[in-house]
């Protein structure tokens, strides 16, 4: 029986070989890809170049603890690794902060309220230091000390003292 629909959201895809990226394209399906449980779990982890070369949306996402990353920033930083010594650098630095934005908004089934910053869509916002680091590699390089703003729904929900203070973010 085949079950997979356009809103499905594979996780993991380890075992996947070209003739199911083609059926998971075919099917406007997408995969949560979580590389550092990946390796930790299976030593290998989901043939992404290739899915990206086939059109599979790629969405980024944590595992569990135990095996995974803590956090999404430590999800970003694996992955961009592994982009870098073992994928000759496939994917651009936007490609890896869209996986964690967009493309997962739409994996999870929100893409309509939240995954961009447009009107009508729900403020959920984080922003990162970039003054050692410009564009997306201010938040694919970030750590949680990087993040000076965090905000859920449009409010304030941590940031630095004096960000969070200003009365043009809600003071």
């Amino acid at each position: 029986y085949d079950i997979v629909e356009p809103q499905t959201a594979m996780v993991h895809a380890v075992g996947f070989v070209a003739a199911d990226a083609e059926l998971l394209q075919k099917d406007f399906t997408s995969v949560v890809w979580s590389p550092r449980s990946n390796v930790d779990l299976y030593g290998n982890t989901a043939s992404v170049t290739l899915l990206d070369t086939l059109g599979v949306p790629i969405a980024l996402g944590t595992d569990w603890v135990p095996s995974g990353s803590m956090n999404m920033l430590r999800e970003l930083r694996c992955a961009d690794e592994l982009n870098t010594l073992y994928f000759d650098n496939h994917f651009t630095d936007e490609d890896l902060w869209r996986m964690a934005t967009t493309t997962a908004a739409f994996a999870g089934g929100a893409g309509a309220i939240t995954g961009m910053l447009k009107p009508g869509y729900v403020a959920d916002i984080a922003i990162f230091d970039g003054k050692d680091r410009k564009d997306h590699r201010a938040v694919i390089a970030a750590g949680v000390e990087d993040v000076v703003l965090v905000m859920r729904g449009g409010k304030v929900l941590y940031g630095d003292d004096a960000l969070v203070a200003d009365a043009a973010v809600g003071g």
